[in-house]
């Protein structure tokens, strides 16, 4: 797939998230259950509106295996936790961004061609964060499932 990445500015956005620390391995499974546990919560507020899913990654130790996962969904305010449901925000700043279709299991091509096109245009990535937002509903086919991914860029030289 080509993809068309691009440098933008993005706003700060109100997310409502479970968070954990986990494995790449156990990422999906979590995912599911961590989706439906905000959407218990979001519902009966009349908050899940036209937004996205949200997965976000901090705290990344490739090494160990192990990196902190908040699954969830934007909102237009700030919530009031509920359980393990919490209140956070994405970033705002300078982000490279493409969009991924396709099945998710090769998102990871999406985050090597940022990464590329960065190192062309002599740029680096923030790489104590990235988030990806799922645009496609459940049971969507997996060639077209979209995904679009997001990694915040140090400030440029």
């Amino acid at each position: 797939m080509d993809y068309d990445v691009q440098i933008r500015q993005v706003p700060r956005r109100e997310v409502a998230v479970v968070r954990t620390r986990t494995t790449f391995a156990e990422i999906p499974a979590f995912m599911g259950s961590a989706f439906g546990r905000v959407a218990e919560v979001l519902g009966p507020r009349g908050l899940l509106g036209d937004g996205p899913a949200v997965g976000w990654y901090t705290e990344m130790d490739p090494a160990g295996g192990r990196l902190t996962v908040a699954a969830g969904f934007v909102v237009p305010t700030a919530i009031e936790a509920a359980g393990d449901v919490v209140p956070d925000a994405l970033p705002g700043g300078e982000v490279a961004t493409t969009v991924h279709v396709g099945p998710y299991a090769k998102v990871s091509e999406a985050y090597d061609a940022i990464a590329a096109s960065m190192a062309l245009h002599g740029r680096e990535l923030d790489e104590s964060t990235m988030w990806e937002e799922y645009w496609s509903p459940p049971g969507t086919p997996d060639e077209q499932t979209k995904t679009v991914v997001f990694c915040p860029l140090k400030p440029a030289a």
